[in-house]
């Protein structure tokens, strides 16, 4: 039997991309935030802890059964949804191009942004872990 022909195995797989669709273009929304706004970079650190809070929830509520492992590939598939997403909202929302600090700033916020996904995925899959111990030690 194939893998994919499992139930459940298409939809994890699309919780993975849209989980990752979803981090990018909050990622881009924040970037162009810090980059028109200085205050919303005076406060990244805050935004750093509340969006990987945010990040944890839907792997706790999409990935909490038998694939569970997929959501260790959000980060992977965040990169290149990171590059799409950002170049649709560069056409949107266009910068100056002879602007260097905003590369700067730019690696800052996507570097910021990842380490929170990294933490969201990692948060969400423990508190899935820790549920299914609190349910399976709780029924001896």
């Amino acid at each position: 039997m194939e893998p994919s022909s499992r139930p459940g195995y298409h939809r994890a797989a699309l919780f993975v991309v849209l989980a990752s669709v979803i981090y990018a273009v909050i990622g881009n929304t924040f970037f162009q935030l810090a980059y028109r706004y200085s205050a919303a970079i005076d406060e990244a650190y805050i935004v750093f802890a509340l969006t990987s809070a945010v990040y944890a929830l839907p792997v706790i509520y999409w990935f909490r059964r038998k694939y569970w492992y997929f959501a260790l590939f959000i980060p992977v598939i965040w990169v290149p949804m990171l590059m799409i997403t950002g170049y649709l909202m560069g056409l949107v929302f266009p910068l100056p191009e002879d602007d260097y600090g905003a590369g700067m700033l730019l690696l800052f916020i996507h570097g910021l942004n990842f380490a929170a996904v990294v933490l969201g995925v990692a948060l969400g899959l423990t508190v899935n872990a820790a549920v299914a111990a609190w349910r399976k030690f709780s029924r001896e």
